[in-house]
């Protein structure tokens, strides 16, 4: 195989920004399959509605009372971790927000540390399930680690830039 043989060429600039295009709509895709999930099962077949909903039972334990219903049809998921996969999903789909790796751990370590005080005080009964504080939970922890894999996505394969930059 020579230097100039199409196997050992690198990438063009397109083809990198095709992927990492198609890499946050992939991120973008897991927010519309939730919402399809939910819509399918208010109104779809019931096959479709089954076939939409299987892999969010290995994400999460969608105990009754802590999923939100919208239009009478239960979420595929319960509600913090409902937060936590839109915040990821449309975070890392439109690459905001871009912090630097020392904000980040900063407030990873901070939302982690909120979410486990909001769990642990719930199962304790120290207060009712409550959606918005959960679903709240689920956002803090996964939007900023949802921009940065967005940001990274965008630095390294290039496609449309972070919001801001």
């Amino acid at each position: 195989m020579t230097a100039t043989s199409p196997q050992s060429a690198p990438p063009s600039a397109w083809n990198r920004r095709a992927a990492g295009l198609f890499a946050r709509l992939c991120f973008a895709s897991i927010a519309l399959w939730i919402g399809l999930a939910t819509l399918t099962r208010a109104t779809g077949p019931s096959a479709v509605a089954n076939a939409l909903d299987l892999p969010f039972h290995l994400l999460c334990h969608r105990i009754p009372e802590r999923v939100i219903a919208i239009a009478g049809a239960p979420m595929p998921l319960c509600s913090r971790c409902a937060g936590i996969w839109l915040g990821l999903s449309v975070s890392a789909a439109i690459a905001w927000p871009v912090l630097s790796m020392r904000t980040l751990r900063i407030v990873i370590v901070i939302a982690a540390a909120l979410m486990l005080i909001e769990v642990v005080t719930q199962d304790l009964g120290l207060h009712p399930v409550f959606h918005p504080t959960r679903l709240l939970s689920g956002l803090l922890f996964s939007v900023p680690f949802g921009g940065a894999i967005g940001g990274l996505i965008a630095r390294e394969l290039g496609g449309p830039r972070p919001l801001g930059h």
